[in-house]
């Protein structure tokens, strides 16, 4: 769930419209007297933040009140981190920190001054801070192994710097930095929690979309619409929250006989740095289309069937079955048994079960599920993958990149005229490649690097495809990289089946990535 932070006690102990606000928000980012706050309001707030269940962050600022923290100090390190420990001094025993203002703004551009802060976060004994997913606060503070709460605004605008490949905050001073109309903010909200995506154009009638990444949206609280939009997006998210705990298969469903099935998401990014892989469903797109279908968030949790189980109906509800196209039958009721239609929502009563014959296509199956007091679309939608695989190679080959070491191979072009077959050395790592021998790499012995989704090795025997539950680094020359959109078709290829690729630019690449998400698109409006 997107969690809701607030600046808090920036206008006093006894402001009443931050004192309402406690009521919406998951995060209250208390002033410690830099920019605004005093002893006073930082108690005050502390009180009512733990009366209510709130959770607190420190928030640091440039030791400015003159300038509310939004100008840039002329100061040096050693006062900057002195001034930090006295506001944090405030709040004894808080691990989690949002920095303020220009010092928030600067750290997420400056390297330099993002690793300054990094490190003394660490040596403070923080384990958390609020920060863009796109800064560089947050790449240093992710070296240090410390948590992030990945941060986006929704009563502001963002601009994209091409340049730099970031988003950006519209400076205060332009005319149309701030957000006023709840309706824009909420929509914001929206396309952010629910799609992953901000507009940059500064003009909502006219949208050009970038991606973002948030654990956590801010509502400025001396905003004029603050309350307002911190009520109305509560609302949203407590339902959300209902509906989720309702879908997905987890205590709706019994495996009768488990098959070789098991629950999958989708993946998790961000802790490759300490070793662990995103994991996640195989083919993340029928994951998400299925629980599009029914109304589910799109992580909702699917049941992912590689060998057919028996299930059994638990709770009321409506399911779906995407991916690979497994023979299925509907037990109800004594009736006869009834063949199902593949991407068809069904509904289902409790003791009802389904059981399942061979494949005609493709290797997972998702059974995505919805519970009735979810809500959600009627029974009978029909979707198939052909309506919506319109950014697929329509000859089936899979797209790559240059890899890091593509240079390296002696003979790139013999990798497209090759046979290649999937092997049976296959599993949710990867999948080792056979073909004709012959293609190799000049390079000799090479020290191990990261390996990304996708990332084709090439090793003595022959080549691996990594998948999303690979290693996170790796020591054979990485001489082709999958693009994003076709990673979940390679969760469908069986054992023993050829496999054609095709190369392409990284602007093609990201043509085909926004081709499929605009394909989901269909179903989230």
């Amino acid at each position: 769930m997107t969690l809701i932070n607030c600046d808090i006690g920036e206008q006093g102990p006894l402001h009443e419209s931050d004192r309402a606000l406690m009521e919406f928000i998951h995060i209250a980012n208390i002033a410690c007297d830099g920019h605004a706050g005093d002893k006073e309001s930082v108690a005050a707030f502390r009180a009512l933040a733990e009366q209510r269940g709130v959770r607190i962050a420190a928030h640091l600022s440039y030791p400015d009140k003159p300038n509310f923290g939004r100008a840039c100090m002329a100061i040096s390190d050693e006062d900057l981190l002195a001034a930090l420990d006295a506001q944090l001094a405030l709040l004894p025993g808080v691990k989690l920190v949002k920095f303020h203002g220009a010092l928030y703004n600067q750290a997420c551009r400056d390297a330099r001054l993002a690793e300054l802060l990094a490190g003394w976060l660490k040596r403070a004994g923080v384990s958390g801070v609020l920060a863009p997913a796109d800064s560089e606060l947050c790449a240093a503070v992710y070296k240090l192994s410390l948590a992030v709460f990945r941060e986006a605004f929704l009563d502001r605008r963002y601009s994209y710097d091409g340049t730099a490949g970031h988003l950006r905050l519209v400076s205060r001073g332009a005319g149309n930095a701030i957000i006023t109309d709840v309706g824009e903010a909420l929509a914001q909200a929206g396309e952010i929690t629910k799609r992953g995506r901000v507009n940059v154009s500064g003009d909502p009638a006219r949208p050009a979309w970038k991606p973002v990444k948030a654990d956590t949206v801010c509502i400025h609280s001396d905003s004029p619409i603050a309350l307002e939009l911190a009520r109305k997006l509560r609302a949203e998210l407590d339902q959300t929250e209902k509906a989720a705990i309702a879908s997905g298969v987890r205590g709706n469903i019994r495996l009768v006989k488990p098959g070789f099935c098991g629950t999958a998401g989708l993946p998790a990014y961000g802790r490759q740095h300490i070793g662990v892989s995103p994991g996640g469903a195989m083919d993340c797109f029928s994951l998400r289309r299925g629980n599009l279908m029914l109304g589910n968030p799109e992580g909702s949790p699917a049941l992912e069937i590689l060998g057919p189980p028996e299930i059994e109906i638990v709770m009321p509800g409506r399911f779906v079955l995407t991916g690979a196209r497994l023979e299925a039958f509907l037990h109800s009721g004594g009736s006869e048994p009834a063949l199902l239609e593949h991407s068809r929502v069904y509904e289902v009563l409790p003791g009802d079960r389904l059981t399942f014959g061979g494949k005609s296509y493709g290797l997972n199956t998702y059974f995505c599920f919805r519970g009735s007091e979810a809500g959600g679309p009627p029974p009978g939608e029909v979707l198939p993958f052909s309506a919506v695989s319109g950014w697929a190679d329509p000859q089936g080959r899979i797209r790559v990149l240059p890899g890091p070491e593509y240079h390296c191979v002696k003979q790139p072009g013999d990798f497209f005229l090759s046979q290649w077959r999937t092997t049976y050395k296959m599993d949710k790592m990867g999948i080792r490649l056979a073909g004709e021998p012959g293609l190799s790499c000049s390079m000799g012995n090479m020290i191990s690097g990261a390996v990304a989704d996708g990332t084709v090795q090439l090793t003595p025997e022959s080549p691996i495809i990594l998948l999303r539950h690979r290693q996170t680094t790796g020591g054979y020359p990485r001489i082709f990289n999958v693009i994003s959109a076709d990673i979940d078709l390679l969760g469908q290829y069986a054992p023993n089946q050829a496999i054609h690729f095709l190369q392409v630019t990284l602007e093609q690449a990201r043509d085909f990535a926004r081709q499929k998400e605009a394909a989901l698109d269909k179903l989230r409006d």
